[in-house]
């Protein structure tokens, strides 16, 4: 009987399991319930021989999958870009990849179960076991710089990046690094072309420092030089003012000498009375406020301005033409102003010896090639296209500027007057006062019958007129 039924039966029938005296229909019942156990045992049986088999081909399926995988990672670490070496926790290497070996010239079987200490320098410093708690206790990924020894004994300085990899659940040191000679070759160059430049640097500094004391002595020297240049145009400036006094003191002081001198004659005839008192000392008084005038003006002309100021141009080229119109007069030239009055910015008793200058050019070269007694010099102050300049234009009928001496005119000590006539500093002061003291422009350009310089001064603001 089957070992299931009999253990049914003793549990219903006691431990004797007696059955002979069941009826003959419960015998066949009982016979087909062990027939059943029996084709169950055979089913049970094929179920278990059937599991067996398909566990065997899971286990042959999981191998060939691990082998596969294994293969694949092989062949993607095969192809990577850098190099890539597996430590195992007793410092031995257990693998790489054949960019580590072409890189430091082993063959991968020497390459295998080499001890990592002799690959790589960093181990003197710190030992494995200090790497093993950073990285695979500790969980950590670190970079750094390191060198390599290869296997002829040459040093490879590489990039590494160090962490753990589990390999059939153990961990192990994945070392990956990159050959960084070209990168430390560059770095060297680099720090050498630093060393280099810091060097030129310092001699540069030195040079500069020695050019900068040069560029003081000679500014210095032209500092003096232009100095004597400016008392030499004061001087020669005084002498053409001082002829022009000469000049403007003659009128009246022919008109005091009559006045004077008919003193006598009024005395004489009877006529010495208040009236002729009276009529004698207004006119004595307004030639003499006349000279003195002339006086303040020629001591006012060569009082240097402290600093820039706003000025009136009509009215200073003005004051000029009082000194200057009785010799200019006394040639038979002719001279004008004409425009309006203009504030403009500057110094300008500077700007009053600039116009004397030019005056007296256009006198001197009217004198030089004319001789119908027609000279004439027009002043005129004009606006200009540029808001922030005014114009003044002096222009004669002198013949103007030969073309081949045009470009020299303004340098010192530059002059076309014969002789002892002309000191050749006069235009030279006249554009240095106005293009660098008064930030102008002094410029020069022939007309059909003489010459036309022009002075372009900064203007001022309608709130800084004088009024």
């Amino acid at each position: 009987m089957h070992r299931l039924l009999r253990r049914q039966i003793n549990r219903v029938f006691g431990n004797g399991g007696d059955i002979s005296n069941l009826p003959e229909k419960a015998k066949q019942l009982l016979k087909l319930v062990e027939e059943t156990y029996i084709e169950f045992d055979k089913e049970r049986k094929l179920l278990d021989d059937t599991i067996s088999i398909n566990t065997q081909e899971l286990r042959e399926l999981y191998k060939n999958i691990e082998q596969e995988g294994e293969s694949r990672f092989k062949g993607l670490v095969e192809q990577l870009p850098y190099g890539l070496i597996i430590i195992g926790l007793d410092g031995i290497i257990k693998d790489v990849n054949q960019f580590a070996c072409d890189v430091l010239e082993y063959k991968r079987e020497n390459f295998l179960n080499m001890e990592a200490r002799k690959l790589l320098k960093s181990f003197s410093k710190c030992s494995f076991e200090d790497l093993k708690v950073r990285i695979i206790d500790s969980n950590e990924k670190i970079s750094f710089d390191d060198v390599f020894v290869n296997s002829v004994g040459k040093s490879v300085p590489v990039e590494i990046s160090a962490g753990k990899l589990m390999i059939k659940h153990k961990p192990h040191l994945l070392i990956m690094f990159q050959d960084i000679t070209e990168r430390v070759e560059a770095e060297r160059l680099n720090a050498e072309r630093t060393k280099q430049i810091e060097e030129l640097n310092r001699k540069l500094e030195k040079l500069n420092k020695e050019l900068e004391l040069r560029v003081k002595e000679e500014v210095k020297k032209n500092l003096e030089k232009d100095q004597l240049l400016i008392q030499q145009s004061k001087l020669a400036a005084m002498g053409d003012m001082l002829g022009n006094i000469a000049h403007q003191w003659r009128q009246p002081l022919n008109t005091l000498a009559l006045a004077i001198q008919d003193i006598e004659e009024a005395y004489i005839w009877g006529e010495l009375d208040e009236k002729y008192i009276q009529d004698f000392t207004k006119l004595a008084m307004e030639n003499i406020s006349f000279m003195s005038k002339t006086i303040d003006d020629f001591r006012n002309f060569f009082k240097p301005s402290k600093q820039k100021e706003p000025f009136k141009l009509r009215d200073a080229v003005e004051e000029i033409l009082q000194i200057v119109s009785a010799q200019l007069k006394n040639k038979n030239i002719k001279i004008s102003v004409t425009g309006e009055n203009y504030t403009v910015m500057g110094y300008p008793n500077e700007f009053k010896q600039v116009i004397l200058n030019l005056t007296n050019n256009a006198k001197d070269a009217i004198l030089s090639n004319r001789t119908d007694g027609q000279g004439e010099i027009k002043i005129s102050i004009l606006p200009t296209s540029e808001e922030e300049y005014r114009e003044v234009r002096v222009e004669d009928n002198g013949g103007g500027v030969p073309e081949e001496i045009k470009d020299k005119i303004f340098e010192p000590y530059f002059t076309t007057k014969e002789g002892n006539k002309g000191t050749g500093i006069g235009l030279y002061m006249s554009k240095t006062i106005i293009e660098d003291n008064m930030k102008g422009r002094l410029e020069l350009r022939n007309k059909e019958d003489g010459a036309v310089f022009s002075i372009f001064i900064p203007c001022v603001c309608e709130q800084q007129e004088i009024r």
